[in-house]
């Protein structure tokens, strides 16, 4: 009896491994949604109504977490803004949310720091479109990962673990 219930236990533990490593994969497409989503919202507000740089960041921050986070900690930030240059306060912020984005993904959400606040409103949409493109590219590659890999993950922490069983008992 006490070793059925070791090897339940085992196939657990090793299908919550992978079932971990699948939603790991599940949530950086949820994180890319969000960003996408905001990015839009700050868009529009750029193109109909030239909306201030702390209130485009307030309403960017009702966003799910953690992009939301990201917003709030560059909004919380902007009181260092004649010290430092929002382009750094935002690189701040980025590397201080944990998004869970690597590569040209990371990399376009950090550059895009360098012209928000800096240039006129043309330029910040089109910065912010540029921004929206490399995270949708990233969104259909997390998408693609998520269904095939997470399925991988899913099966094969199942299957170490019942093996693993097998080979005790």
């Amino acid at each position: 009896m006490l070793r059925l219930m070791g090897a339940a236990l085992l196939v657990g533990g090793c299908g919550a491994v992978g079932f971990s490593a699948a939603g790991r994969l599940a949530r950086r497409v949820g994180v890319l949604r969000a960003l996408l989503g905001a990015l839009e919202g700050m868009e529009r507000e750029l193109s109909f109504r030239l909306t201030p740089m702390p209130e485009l960041l307030e309403r960017a921050a009702e966003s799910p977490p953690p992009a939301g986070e990201l917003f709030a900690r560059c909004r919380a930030r902007l009181d260092e803004l004649g010290e430092r240059p929002l382009s750094q306060l935002w690189r701040e912020s980025v590397e201080d949310t944990p998004l869970g984005l690597t590569g040209p993904a990371l990399l376009a959400l950090e550059e895009l720091g360098d012209v928000l606040g800096r240039y006129d409103g043309e330029e910040q949409r089109s910065a912010l479109a540029r921004t929206r493109a490399e995270l949708g590219r990233a969104l259909e590659q997390a998408r693609e990962e998520s269904e095939k890999q997470g399925r991988m993950y899913r099966a094969l922490g199942l299957t170490a673990g019942a093996m693993l069983a097998i080979l005790l008992l």
